[in-house]
């Protein structure tokens, strides 16, 4: 019971910094750090429209914080239900980085380098210190989605449509890296096709491709490394 608290919580706060990151980035890794951790302000409003909206924007974000909470709490109890032990820390750790990932982008269309590199990082990390996947697999899948990325980008602007943005492209490239060449082909795969699903009920060609990439990463995830 205690794990799954700790899982809420991170959970529940995912909007509260992808919200404070919208407001500080681009910045450097080392001041992030700095500006990321503060004490919330909650100025004094005395017109009746401001407190109404400053009001509304809490409560939805808030509600925010509440379903990233239980998304977080469901997955993280999937990992210890499903995924083999040695493997818990990294895979707790991944899906945080790529929920968040996903409502940066959906705020602000934008996936920072302050999560694509440390996710990069850790996926090589992963590769040497545990079973999950070879080292020389984690490069692969780096090197692999340097590449379908690189073409998808050439094809799509003589199509004139632009679906992958530098950010999704460090994320998948930082995906790799977990997921090497097999698990990646079903991210891409599966993430297009979310999208494609996405525009359709929005009724646009364009918008964040964060949380497909990222959806359709947690699945592959679980899919290759349950026991």
């Amino acid at each position: 019971m205690f794990y799954l608290i700790i899982a809420f919580l991170a959970g529940f706060v995912i909007p509260f910094v992808s919200r404070r990151l919208g407001k500080i980035l681009p910045a450097t890794m080392g001041s992030i750090l700095f500006q990321l951790f503060h004490w919330p302000r909650f100025p004094r409003v005395h017109n009746p429209l401001q407190h109404a909206a400053h009001h509304d924007k809490w409560v939805k974000l808030l509600r925010c914080a509440l379903i990233w909470g239980i998304i977080n709490t469901f997955l993280c109890l999937c990992v210890f239900l499903y995924l083999p032990a040695t493997i818990h820390i990294y895979a707790i750790v991944f899906i945080w980085i790529v929920l968040c990932g996903a409502d940066v982008d959906m705020r602000y269309l934008i996936l920072p380098d302050c999560l694509t590199l440390p996710l990069l990082l850790l996926g090589f990390l992963a590769a040497v210190q545990t079973s999950m996947i070879s080292p020389l697999q984690s490069l692969y899948g780096c090197f692999f989605a340097y590449l379908i990325t690189t073409l998808s980008v050439l094809v799509l602007s003589f199509m004139k449509q632009n679906l992958f943005g530098a950010g999704d492209s460090k994320m998948a490239i930082a995906l790799g890296a977990w997921l090497g060449v097999q698990g990646l082909n079903y991210t891409i795969f599966l993430s297009f096709f979310l999208f494609v699903i996405y525009a359709f009920f929005i009724k646009k060609r364009t918008g964040a491709y964060g949380p497909a990439l990222g959806l359709a990463s947690l699945f592959s995830f679980f899919l290759l490394y349950a026991k």
